[in-house]
């Protein structure tokens, strides 16, 4: 992980970019609404994009349902920064990017756990899907920046009983899977399998496994300071550790999770805010995960950061959609507008980009900053009571991209 963690910080692409440094906003008052002009569809160009909105239905192929269990799972889940209030920045784009999850082969584990996928398969039979939440202490777009990341990683199970034996299960193959490696104990959680990563020099890392309800918590706490002075500290690590077991469980508690045999009945959709959002490009290395819509506390699992948080107040947010690109449910008019204005301000590395023709009502930028392998443009647009967001390496891309998303959100409408 050491050595991923390290690459990662050379390749925070627009997971990153997107959702700090475009925020940080605005006016404390939300501006008057500006009135939306008058766009001909005709003129637009969309490319071969789709344009009309998508009805989605249950979901009826148990993949997907167990992809919609762990989107769901983001509303409940305390953010990071609630968890720890030290880990408040967006965590490196290769570790955060993979959230929902139905596979031991996501990133989301392959990063974090010693064990390999087929072993975490085998330890965990009755597993549902996972959501991992993530971040560091540290903004580490800032030149030399050092701090630790600690990642909470939920797994839903089929009942309580799987996730009991899976918390020990998978504790102990991935203790197993590093030799030499140190088990720790949290007196508060003695249940825990909890170990010391001992694999390196620096000795920076803890795991822990622990079974609540349906569900096995998996944390991850790496310290660069503690890699690269080579002077550990466990017990900083397992106190760290125990800021999720304290606070994670109670919030699962409230979780409605679905009887396994009713999960392909459960919507995929909700309000039809997925729906009017334009859909993943095939091959789009700017994609940051599955496709999902969330409520506003699942939506800043993606866009964390206070600033975030207070747009997302001030704009009466209620529903975030993430496709093709980024799409939020505001309040009304002037919530929509003034994430729009907040999401598309221009400074020293974010600066003004033509905006696609016929569709005047819509803001691009191009990113000019020094982290290599970024995503260059940004193009935002808003109707109604929604706003979005897209981005792409090209701007005619970007162009055609919010042109059509603009064409979706009105033929929704209709």
């Amino acid at each position: 992980m050491g050595r991923a963690r390290q690459a990662a910080l050379t390749a925070a692409i627009a997971l990153t970019v997107g959702m700090t440094a475009a925020c940080g906003s605005g006016t404390d008052s939300t501006p008057a609404t500006p009135t939306e002009p008058a766009v001909d569809l005709s003129k637009l160009d969309t490319g071969n994009l789709p344009t009309q909105p998508k009805h989605y239905d249950n979901a009826s192929d148990p993949d997907l349902a167990r992809i919609v269990q762990a989107e769901r799972l983001a509303n409940y889940i305390p953010l990071p920064s609630e968890v720890n209030p030290e880990v408040k920045y967006p965590d490196a784009a290769v570790n955060g990017a993979i959230r929902p999850f139905i596979d031991f082969g996501s990133n989301a584990m392959k990063l974090r756990a010693n064990a390999k996928a087929d072993v975490l398969r085998d330890a965990a039979p009755g597993f549902i899907a996972g959501f991992v939440t993530t971040g560091d202490s540290e903004l580490l777009t800032a030149p030399g920046a050092v701090g630790y990341e600690h990642s909470n990683v939920v797994l839903l199970f089929t009942d309580d009983a799987a996730a009991t034996a899976a918390a020990q299960a998978l504790g102990q193959a991935d203790f197993d899977a590093v030799a030499g490696s140190q088990r720790l104990r949290i007196d508060k959680y003695p249940d825990a399998f909890t170990y010391l990563d001992t694999q390196y020099d620096f000795n920076a890392t803890v795991r822990s496994w622990y079974a609540t309800g349906r569900f096995v918590l998996f944390t991850y706490v790496w310290d660069d300071v503690m890699a690269q002075t080579g002077i550990s500290d466990p017990a900083k690590l397992l106190a760290r550790t125990q800021l999720g077991l304290d606070l994670i469980p109670p919030a699962l508690a409230r979780f409605p999770a679905v009887p396994s045999d009713q999960m392909t009945e459960q919507p995929v959709d909700l309000d039809g805010v997925l729906g009017r959002s334009l859909p993943t490009v095939g091959d789009d290395q700017s994609q940051r995960g599955i496709p999902g819509v969330y409520d506003r506390h699942g939506g800043l699992q993606f866009f964390p950061g206070d600033d975030n948080a207070a747009l997302f107040d001030k704009a009466g947010v209620d529903r975030v959609a993430f496709n093709g690109g980024n799409l939020f449910r505001a309040r009304d008019d002037a919530g929509a507008a003034a994430i729009v204005t907040a999401r598309s301000e221009t400074s020293r590395v974010f600066r003004p980009a033509d905006p696609p023709v016929n569709l005047p009502n819509a803001q691009c930028r191009k990113y000019v900053g020094p982290i290599p392998l970024s995503i260059s443009y940004y193009c935002f647009v808003r109707h109604g009571r929604f706003a979005a967001e897209v981005s792409a390496d090209q701007l005619l891309d970007a162009q055609q991209r919010i042109s059509a998303q603009y064409a979706r959100l009105v033929n929704a409408d209709h």
